[in-house]
C-alpha cells in the first residue's frame, strides 16, 4: 500500500524532460532515417544500440531528488523513493526503446533479422549503468549537476569500450562466433549493475 500511495507524489516529482525527450528522438529517428525505403539490419542494430547508452543518460535525470541532500528525516525510507524513480525511469526508458525497435523491425526488408533479445539486454544494462552513475554522482553533487556527471561517466565508458576491441568486444556483429557468449556476459552485467543500483540506493545522501 504504501508503494502505491507513494507514485503519485514520486511521478510528480521526477524530472520527466531528459528521458522522453530523448525517447522521442530515438523514435523519430529511427522513423525517419532513409524514409521511404527498406531499413537495413545494420543500420538498425546501430541505431538501437545508439539509443541505449543515450536513454540510460536520459535516465539518470529520474532518480534524483531534490530534497535529499537537505532532509535530515523522512517518514519514507529514501531507499523506498528511490526505488520507485529508478522504476519509472527505466521504465519509460524501456518502453521508449521498445518503441523503436518495434519501427525499426517493421522496416526491414523482406528477410531482414535483427537479434532483438541481444541487442535489448545490451539496452537495458546501459539504461541500468546510466541510473546507477547518477546515483553514485548524487553523492557529491546536486541536482542537474549529479545527472550530468553521472552521464559523463556513462558516456566515457561507452566511449572507452568503443575504442578497446578485443576478441569479446562487447559491441560484437550477430554473425560473430563470440556472439552467444558476449551476450551471456551482458547478462550477467545486467544483474550486477541491478544489484549495485540497489545498494547504493541505501547509502546516506550528504547533508547540509
Amino acid at each position: 500500500m504504501r508503494v502505491i500511495r507513494l507514485i503519485g507524489p514520486v511521478a510528480r516529482a521526477v524530472d520527466w524532460i531528459p528521458v522522453l525527450v530523448s525517447g522521442l528522438l530515438v523514435v523519430v529517428l529511427v522513423s525517419v532515417l532513409d524514409a521511404g525505403s527498406p531499413l537495413g539490419s545494420g543500420t538498425a542494430l546501430t541505431l538501437l544500440r545508439m539509443a541505449g547508452p543515450l536513454l540510460g543518460a536520459a535516465a539518470g535525470f529520474t532518480v534524483l531528488d531534490e530534497m535529499a541532500a537537505s532532509t535530515a528525516a523522512s517518514p519514507v525510507p529514501r531507499v523506498l523513493r528511490h526505488r520507485i524513480r529508478c522504476a519509472a525511469g527505466a521504465l519509460t526508458a524501456g518502453a521508449c526503446w521498445a518503441a523503436a525497435c518495434a519501427i525499426a523491425v517493421a522496416r526491414l526488408p523482406a528477410g531482414g533479422v535483427l537479434p532483438v533479445p541481444g541487442i535489448a539486454v545490451e539496452a537495458a544494462a546501459c539504461v541500468v549503468a546510466g541510473l546507477l552513475a547518477a546515483t553514485v554522482a548524487a553523492r557529491r553533487y546536486e541536482g542537474r549537476a549529479a545527472a550530468l556527471a553521472g552521464m559523463g561517466g556513462l558516456l566515457a565508458v561507452f566511449a572507452v569500450t568503443l575504442v578497446l576491441r578485443g576478441p569479446y568486444w562487447p559491441w560484437l556483429y550477430p554473425r560473430e562466433p563470440a556472439w552467444q557468449t558476449v551476450h551471456h556476459g551482458w547478462t550477467a552485467a545486467l544483474a550486477v549493475l541491478l544489484v549495485a543500483l540497489d545498494v547504493a540506493g541505501r547509502g546516506p545522501w550528504k547533508t547540509r
